[in-house]
């Protein structure tokens, strides 16, 4: 077995997760805090704080609940959130999404049959 196998490659800088990861917080999870991540994040159980995703996207999953101040890349809404949520690209609100907050975002979609409460303001 190579050298290069067992050891991290110079170029990976340790203070900065790969690109393409994705972090699952399954149905059964529950967060109280914050979380700061690089990478997309997808959430099925319960988070209640704050996160911060500034290169990520956030999914929250039908059935997935989340009360936070979110701040992403962008956002994926299939689920429940409560909170201010401000994403740098794109918000999707989908139609089995119930949304109780402000989003700050230049690009937002609201599909029909989502409920929606709160206000959207659009900047670039």
């Amino acid at each position: 077995m190579s050298q290069e196998t067992t050891s991290p490659s110079p170029s990976v800088n340790p203070d900065r997760p790969s690109a393409g990861g994705v972090t699952r917080l399954g149905p059964s999870v529950v967060i109280n805090g914050e979380i700061e991540s690089h990478e997309d994040m997808l959430v099925e159980g319960r988070v209640q704080g704050k996160i911060t995703l500034p290169s990520g996207t956030l999914t929250v999953a039908k059935g997935g609940r989340v009360e936070a101040e979110v701040r992403v890349r962008a956002l994926v809404l299939h689920g429940e959130l409560k909170g201010t949520v401000r994403a740098g690209e794109k918000t999707v609100i989908s139609e089995t999404a119930a949304m109780n907050g402000d989003v700050i975002t230049p690009k937002i979609s609201i599909a029909n049959g989502a409920r929606f409460s709160g206000g959207i303001r659009m900047k670039e």
